[in-house]
C-alpha cells in the first residue's frame, strides 16, 4: 500500500486528493479493509479520511467521520479543506456518482496512476500473495490426494468449502475442466469427470489478496503421445520461468512459448499471463504485444496452455526480484496420473 507515494503523484498532478468510493479494488488497497456504503477521500497532504455509515465500523488510523447523508458531508468536508479538484477512477464511479461529486469540486482520472503503483508489491503484499498461494496448494493437495470426486462440480464445491475453512475468499470461480471440455480455457460447466487431461484452475484469496494456480493431471491411463504433448509444455513452461528477471522484455517471454510450441502455436489461444496482488488480474499484461520490462516486486503468473480435442495448462505464480525470480507456487507441476477406477 503505497500510500505516500500516491500523495506525491496527486501533487504533482495538482491534485488536492483523491476520493475513492467502497467497490473500487483501490479503495481497499489504500484502506486495507472492506467498508460497505463508505467513501474515502485522500489529501496530497495529512492523514486520510473515510466517511461510514453508523451501521459500520473500522479498524484503522485514518480520521473517521460518522455521515448522515455521504454527499453532503463529504461536500462540507472538502470546503472546510479548501479542496477544489480531486482524483477519481473513473471506470469504478458510477454516472451518478460523478455528477455528484462534480457539482462542488472539479474531477480528474487517476487510474492509471493507481495501477502504476500497484504493479510492483510492498514486502507486506509479497508476503499476502505467499500465504495466499500456499493455501491454494493446501487445497489442491487435498483434492489430488483423495479423488473420489465423480463430477467437475464436486471438485468446484470442495475448493469453497475449504476456502471457508481456511477463512478465505476465492480469487475467482474455479475452473475444473476434463476431456475435451479443458480444450476451453474459460469452461464453466459442471459434467461428470471424463477420462484424459483434468485442468483445475483454481486460487484463494488471504487477506484481500490473491493467489492464482493451474494444474493438469490425467483421469486414466495416458497414452505415449499424451505424455509426450504434456512433457513438451512443460518444458517449454519451466524454460520461459527461468527467464523471468528485472529488466527483461516482458513480450519475449510469450514469444518465446509460440517459438518452442511450433506447429502446435496455433493452439495457444490465449495472453502467456498477467499480473497479480488484490485482483486475480492486474497490470503487467504478459503477452507478445508489451512494451514493458518486468520490474522488481512484481507478481506474474506464467500460464501456456494448448487447446485442440484436449487441454492443457500448467499456471505458476512468480515473483521478480533483484537477482531474477521467485516461485511463490510451488506444488509439483510433473504430470500426475489418476487411474480411472
Amino acid at each position: 500500500m503505497k500510500l505516500k507515494e500516491f500523495q506525491r503523484e496527486l501533487i504533482k498532478n495538482k491534485l488536492d486528493g483523491a476520493v475513492l468510493f467502497f467497490k473500487d479494488p483501490n479503495f481497499f488497497y489504500f484502506a486495507q479493509q472492506e467498508v460497505d456504503n463508505s467513501i474515502l477521500f485522500i489529501p496530497s497532504r495529512r492523514k486520510s479520511t473515510i466517511f461510514i455509515s453508523k451501521l459500520d465500523d473500522i479498524k484503522s488510523s485514518m480520521k473517521k467521520i460518522v455521515y448522515k447523508d455521504p454527499y453532503k458531508n463529504l461536500k462540507e468536508f472538502l470546503k472546510s479543506q479548501k479542496v477544489k479538484k480531486v482524483g477519481i477512477n473513473e471506470s469504478k464511479v458510477s454516472i451518478a456518482q460523478k455528477r455528484k461529486l462534480s457539482r462542488f469540486v472539479k474531477t480528474k482520472d487517476v487510474e492509471k496512476i493507481i495501477l502504476g503503483l500497484r504493479k510492483t508489491k510492498t514486502k507486506e503484499e509479497i508476503e499476502k500473495i505467499k500465504k495466499a498461494c500456499s493455501l491454494t496448494e493446501k487445497v489442491l493437495k487435498k483434492i489430488i490426494k483423495n479423488f473420489y470426486f465423480k463430477t467437475e462440480k464436486e471438485v468446484k464445491d470442495f475448493i469453497k468449502i475449504e476456502a471457508i475453512k481456511l477463512d478465505c475468499e476465492l480469487s475467482f470461480e474455479p475452473i475444473v475442466a476434463s476431456g475435451k471440455n479443458a480444450s476451453t480455457p474459460h469452461y464453466s460447466g459442471n459434467q461428470r469427470i471424463k477420462k484424459g487431461f483434468l485442468v483445475i484452475d483454481m486460487g484463494l484469496k488471504y487477506k484481500g489478496y490473491c493467489a492464482d494456480i493451474t494444474r493438469t493431471i490425467y483421469f486414466g491411463n495416458p497414452r505415449e503421445e499424451e505424455l509426450d504433448i504434456y512433457n513438451t509444455l512443460l518444458k517449454i513452461q519451466k524454460k520461459v520461468v527461468s527467464y523471468i528477471k528485472t529488466g527483461f522484455d516482458i513480450k519475449e517471454l510469450e514469444k518465446t512459448v509460440r517459438n518452442e510450441l511450433k506447429k502446435d502455436e496455433k493452439y495457444f489461444i490465449h495472453n502467456l499471463g498477467h499480473g497479480l496482488g488484490i485482483e486475480v488480474h492486474e497490470q503487467p499484461a504478459v503477452n507478445a504485444k508489451s512494451k514493458e520490462k518486468l520490474e522488481e516486486g512484481t507478481v506474474i503468473t506464467i500460464e501456456p496452455g494448448i487447446y485442440s480435442s484436449y487441454g492443457i495448462r500448467i499456471e505458476d505464480d512468480v515473483l521478480v526480484t533483484s537477482k531474477g525470480h521467485r516461485l511463490l507456487t510451488k506444488f509439483p507441476k510433473e504430470l500426475i496420473i489418476i487411474p480411472k477406477v
